[in-house]
């Protein structure tokens, strides 16, 4: 059993640090995570011979609140077949969706006791490390790119990472607080060589979130350098620091946006194109659609037509072309599955959070909510829920966070208990 907890961690390991560099190869790992988990599951059952309770101890059961309520989002889609038409697209879009599902299961039914909080810590370096490696492999594509003829200007442009940049951006905006908080935490048990290492992986993941050029990507990072900020304002209480902090963080990212070509206006044209007459008419048409059937939406195989039907009514013919989604992970679930889906999805995005205010450390708790609010964030501007790319980062973002909740809640008795004796 010892070595099937083993390659169940190296699986989950192997899992984030694919989905950080190609989500094909994330959702293999995946897979082989969720396999293993199954396995380790069957074992556990024969060994005790059935009669052990199979829900992982190592959660407390308000805890698993959290996890269950993803299994319960994907489930409602299911459910929302039966009054789905489209049933070819609905089982299409369950099967992408299915993803979510495999974290939290793997988690609620084989026990991790063997986990320390030196494992999670390990997760978030794969992550780290995986995000490098990828930013190196395309700044060699750059060069090779200038080497053939191609302008500075294009290579560092829309097309310098090929992926989608909003979820490239949330996965960039958890690496940076993991360091952060890594750095802040451990600072003093640190090796000198991993503090060096650490602070300087930051500056080139904030390039990073630059060159991957997302508007909501830009966002979070200054949310989570504002964060930052307040966090060495309110430990050190030393505001001459403090605001050299903030000089040298908001300085060094609006530099670069400035000495790199093509981004010298971005956080510019992010204020505006939110705010842009084609956002708008997206948000206006699919809302307008949502009130004809707002308690249960229309259906995980019909609410993308219903999206197309509504741009066709308010005349808006790029969005009937495009057939655009709605840019907007609420606003696609209450298409899909109306308020009830909308109440089941903010739950478990936020139980995490609340628990860890309930039973963490502060710096745990605002860690949690900080990686809480660049996923919230980055469904405000793009459907995240609707790609690969976000269901299985997501899905094993939400669940490392449960985890680490519960370790840290688990510590916290621990010491309490301790200054009782």
């Amino acid at each position: 059993m010892k070595r099937l907890e083993q390659i169940q961690f190296g699986t989950l390991l192997l899992a984030v640090a694919c989905i950080a560099i190609n989500w094909r190869a994330g959702l293999w790992a995946t897979l082989a995570f969720a396999f293993v988990s199954l396995l380790r599951l069957v074992v556990g059952l024969f060994e005790n011979k059935g009669r052990s309770a199979i829900l992982n101890p190592a959660i407390e059961p308000r805890m698993r609140w959290g996890l269950w309520a993803m299994v319960g989002y994907w489930l409602l889609l299911l459910l929302s077949m039966i009054y789905s038409d489209d049933t070819a697209t609905g089982w299409s879009l369950l099967f992408i969706k299915a993803s979510i599902l495999f974290y939290p299961l793997s988690f609620l039914l084989t026990d991790t006791r063997y986990l320390t909080s030196k494992h999670l810590r390990i997760i978030g370096y794969a992550l780290v490390a995986a995000l490098l490696l990828a930013f190196f492999f395309y700044v060699g594509a750059a060069i090779v790119k200038m080497a053939d003829g191609a302008s500075l200007e294009s290579v560092t442009g829309l097309r310098f990472d090929p992926r989608h940049h909003t979820y490239t951006a949330l996965y960039l905006a958890v690496a940076l607080l993991f360091i952060h908080y890594e750095l802040t935490t451990y600072w003093s048990s640190l090796p000198r060589w991993r503090r060096r290492a650490l602070a300087t992986a930051f500056p080139l993941l904030v390039i990073y979130v630059i060159l991957v050029n997302s508007r909501s990507g830009m966002l979070t990072l200054y949310g989570v350098e504002l964060y930052i900020v307040l966090h060495y304002a309110f430990t050190r209480r030393n505001w001459l620091r403090t605001l050299l902090l903030a000089v040298v963080l908001g300085g060094f990212t609006a530099g670069m946006e400035v000495a790199l070509p093509g981004h010298d206006d971005r956080l510019a044209t992010t204020i505006s194109d939110v705010s842009s007459d084609e956002r708008i008419m997206i948000y206006k048409s699919d809302l307008e659609s949502w009130m004809e059937s707002p308690l249960i939406g229309y259906g995980v195989g019909d609410y993308r037509q219903q999206m197309v039907e509504a741009y066709n009514d308010n005349d808006f013919s790029a969005g009937v072309e495009n057939e655009y989604n709605a840019h907007n992970q609420y606003i696609e679930t209450l298409l899909s599955t109306g308020l009830i889906g909308l109440a089941v999805l903010l739950f478990w995005m936020l139980w995490p959070t609340i628990q860890a205010w309930r039973t963490s450390r502060r710096d745990v708790f605002w860690l949690i909510a900080m990686f809480t609010f660049c996923f919230m964030l980055g469904c405000l501007f793009e459907s995240m829920l609707e790609r690969q790319m976000g269901v299985l980062f997501i899905g094993a973002l939400m669940a490392v966070m449960t985890l680490t909740v519960a370790f840290t809640s688990k510590e916290n008795k621990q010491l309490k208990s301790n200054r009782y004796e």
